[in-house]
């Protein structure tokens, strides 16, 4: 999707953002106890069927209550700490790494049992034709290999069988200190990149985003960025959401 002015075709810009300043949520969506919540994009303003990009904490011992997707599908991503998911009934655990896919019209709901913060990341895209996949949970370290650039390592999951949707695949990226990943975005494609771990620089549109795990950047089809960490500091580890655009 892109504004129209004047009959002209006008792409949608840039977006940066991070999880400070979250929302305070008691009993989310019928649950119990205290959650942290943030939107950190409005898919209005993204290029493709992005519906939200959230991030939520769930202290110990709430969670977020039972719901059915009836309008969108969505992905969650343990970000830290131990959560049990209950997916169309069936409950299993989940850690940090883990990838949760809820297809449209499934059911689920996330606990934390633990004695410590559960943080997740949350993206959710409007659904497409055809009939709905089963719920997934990948381990997406388990597909860490290197990559091209010394130090670099990285994980892809195919979102495409998950979904009725126009997902396209969900990356796990590292970057050695002092490094930087260099990519442009596919012309007919449209990603949300949040760092996980480490001090990162985001360049994107002339200018340069930083931040510490939260930081959040849109970037547009065919645009070009640059994630890169200091020398002085540790690895940069980040997730990469990236949808199609019709």
């Amino acid at each position: 999707m892109a504004t129209v002015v004047r009959g002209e075709r006008r792409p949608f810009g840039p977006i940066a953002n991070d999880t400070s300043g979250a929302a305070v949520t008691y009993r989310q969506v019928g649950g119990e106890g205290v959650c942290r919540w943030k939107t950190l994009m409005n898919g209005m303003h993204l290029e493709g069927m992005w519906n939200c990009v959230e991030y939520v904490v769930i202290e110990p011992g709430a969670w977020v209550g039972e719901h059915v997707h009836l309008r969108t599908e969505e992905i969650y991503h343990i970000v830290s700490g131990r959560a049990v998911v209950t997916m169309d009934g069936v409950e299993s655990e989940a850690v940090a790494g883990d990838l949760v896919t809820t297809p449209i019209g499934s059911s689920h709901s996330i606990a934390n049992r633990g004695t410590s913060d559960m943080h997740f990341f949350v993206t959710e895209v409007f659904p497409g034709e055809g009939p709905a996949a089963a719920p997934a949970q990948l381990h997406v370290p388990d597909l860490l290999t290197a990559g091209a650039e010394p130090g670099h390592r990285s994980a892809e999951v195919d979102l495409t069988p998950h979904f009725t949707g126009d997902w396209r695949c969900f990356r796990l990226v590292e970057v050695p200190a002092g490094g930087a990943l260099r990519e442009r975005v596919p012309a007919g494609r449209s990603i949300v990149l949040h760092v996980l771990e480490g001090r990162a620089v985001v360049a994107v549109d002339g200018t340069e985003h930083s931040g510490e795990p939260g930081l959040s950047v849109a970037v547009p089809p065919g645009y070009a960025y640059e994630l890169s960490g200091p020398a002085d500091g540790g690895p940069v580890r980040f997730v990469v959401t990236e949808v199609g655009v019709a």
